[in-house]
């Protein structure tokens, strides 16, 4: 303690009445020499069990002096660090809110169903006219363009096309609340041939801009004709091997049921429980080509039938998947069509 208490330069601690106290060279000089005749201070072995002063080297004090610097100057930054904190307190770190992209593109998306209406719309329109009627497409155009657009747009008032269906596709969304709607149309319009009148449709591709403004959409700029798509290579799955006994003892059935199904009267041949809308008026069966029930077993059984239709003075030869169900009577058994479907 006492080396800590000179590099801090503290006092002594003051000795109590109950701690020894040992005798300093003065004291022994102050004192009489003992009166039994023993050695006084002037014997050269009475000071050898006192304590002698040594001066302090240069080394020992500069290190006494650099290590007070040193723990006071600990001291103090702790208390100003702690005084510090008491004032200033910490602040937890700034939480970074959760961003949501999907959700935030959402809201920036011009909404699907409402893009692709107005555009199937504006299509119509834009792509029909009549030299002798300008004005009704001016008008058309009008009602999903901004104020003040012009109508015409870039159509110079001749020539005569009329639109007979339009297919709204896919959105391309864009930033701002911008999307381009594909729209598929169909057009009609008169050509010379052979000089003579015709009539031709066509397919065309229109890519029309639209964006929302006023909580509604409208059409932003001109549509610009695209391309439509072209063919690709597509494999065709694997034919099922074929049931030639069952083929045979259904061919029957399944032609009873395509008579009946081309007059409305499918309920009568169907599997009962089954659903099968009937064709409509105008189409009559003309041949079932082939008819080939697919390996199996069970009381479900999948065959494909080729079947040729007289339609509007035309043979139209058409493939069809059909879903056979064997029901059970107090007779026996037999097969009915429970489902009809176009192939996959």
């Amino acid at each position: 303690m006492s080396a800590l208490r000179k590099m801090l330069n503290l006092p002594e601690k003051e000795r109590t009445g109950g701690e020894n106290k040992a005798a300093s060279p003065q004291d022994y000089a102050a004192s009489e020499p003992p009166a039994d005749g023993g050695k006084g201070p002037s014997d050269p072995g009475w000071n050898a069990v006192g304590w002698a002063e040594e001066s302090e080297s240069t080394g020992r004090s500069f290190a006494r002096r650099a290590g007070r610097v040193v723990i006071w100057s600990v001291i103090g930054l702790a208390a100003f660090t702690g005084v510090r904190t008491w004032v200033f307190p910490a602040k937890p770190p700034a939480v970074a809110p959760q961003v949501d992209v999907q959700a935030e593109a959402l809201r920036n998306d011009v909404p699907v169903d409402e893009a692709q209406q107005v555009a199937a719309r504006f299509a119509r329109s834009y792509l029909s006219w009549s030299s002798e009627a300008p004005q009704l497409r001016a008008r058309d155009l009008a009602r999903d363009l901004p104020k003040g657009a012009d109508p015409k747009m870039g159509w110079n008032g001749e020539g005569l096309q009329l639109v007979s269906q339009t297919i709204a596709g896919k959105v391309t969304q864009a930033e701002g609340k911008r999307a381009r709607v594909l729209v598929d149309v169909r057009v009609s319009y008169t050509v010379q041939s052979d000089g003579k009148d015709a009539s031709v449709s066509q397919w065309l591709g229109l890519e029309v801009p639209v964006a929302e403004s006023g909580g509604r959409i409208l059409v932003t700029g001109q549509p610009a004709l695209v391309g439509m798509p072209t063919a690709t290579d597509y494999k065709i799955p694997d034919i099922a091997d074929t049931d030639a006994a069952m083929s045979n003892s259904t061919r029957q059935t399944v032609k009873d049921f395509l008579t009946a199904w081309a007059v409305g009267g499918e309920d009568q041949a169907a599997a009962p429980g089954s659903r099968i809308a009937p064709l409509g008026g105008g189409v009559q069966l003309d041949s079932l080509d082939s008819w080939a029930v697919d390996v199996g077993s069970g009381d479900k059984r999948t065959g494909t039938a080729t079947v040729r239709w007289k339609l509007a003075g035309a043979q139209l030869q058409q493939t069809y998947l059909f879903t056979l169900t064997q029901v059970s009577a107090n007779t026996g058994s037999r097969w009915q069509v429970s489902q009809v479907t176009a192939t996959s």
